[in-house]
């Protein structure tokens, strides 16, 4: 059974966490509960848990702030929150989970059940993903990427395209390819505003890394790597406008 804390200054997000995991998740056991991120570390301190429910945006101090404290991460994280602002969706592609609220259950079922899947991240890893989410925009040149033996931090700019692989994503770099655990729909959150477009349901790709459109009902991207991708007649309208063909 996993020890868990939940972390969080609203009493109504405390207790519907505490009331799903205790009915629906028999295998978490929720030791303690906290309203602030130093009540949080005192409880982690005493507490010696495996994961901890945290909430991000907490009056004095952040969660970023209080994982910041801690020397030692050795436990699991679920970020919940109830905004979805840039920097916490970058969470998606990295190997931390987040739950928005109001928190639905099957995307709790599916947090719990990834707690224990091999390789996922060391928690030691959590400062530098930590530091990585929390960039300005401006400057988030980088993303990591979840694999499933390790986290892959590449250049955004030397991704060509993501293909969907069932609930994973090969993600196409210059010179490799990385199959990720998060799933397109993750990828096309953060990246589509990289000038990367969603061509097809299977397909995202880099519009700095088009080397020729082939016309056709919806038509065929040729990549720089000369992958050939099929655009979809539906998205074909709105991809031949960001082109800006003359």
């Amino acid at each position: 059974m996993l020890k868990a804390i939940i972390i969080d200054d609203e009493p109504k997000g405390r207790n519907i966490l505490l009331q799903l995991i205790t009915l629906h998740f028999p295998q978490v056991k929720v030791v303690a509960t906290g309203a602030s991120a130093d009540e949080g570390l005192n409880l982690i301190d005493m507490h010696k848990p495996d994961v901890v429910f945290l909430d991000v945006e907490m009056p004095g101090k952040t969660g970023f702030d209080m994982l910041k404290e801690i020397g030692d991460i050795d436990f699991k994280v679920i970020f919940v929150s109830a905004h979805n602002h840039y920097a916490l969706n970058a969470i998606k592609l990295s190997a931390l989970d987040f739950l928005l609220k109001p928190v639905d259950i099957e995307d709790l079922g599916k947090a719990i059940q990834r707690l224990n899947a091999p390789n996922v991240y060391s928690a030691r890893q959590v400062p530098n993903l930590l530091q990585q989410i929390q960039q300005p925009k401006s400057n988030f040149g980088k993303i990591a990427i979840a694999s499933v033996n390790a986290i892959e931090f590449v250049n955004i700019s030397d991704i060509i395209y993501c293909k969907a692989d069932n609930v994973y994503t090969e993600v196409h770099l210059r010179d490799s390819i990385i199959t990720a655990t998060k799933n397109l729909k993750d990828f096309d959150d953060i990246l589509s505003t990289h000038s990367f477009f969603r061509v097809h349901h299977s397909y995202l790709i880099n519009m700095n890394h088009i080397k020729k459109y082939i016309k056709g009902d919806g038509g065929t991207v040729i990549m720089n790597n000369d992958a050939e991708i099929e655009v979809s007649r539906r998205r074909k309208s709105a991809f031949l406008e960001l082109l800006a063909v003359v």
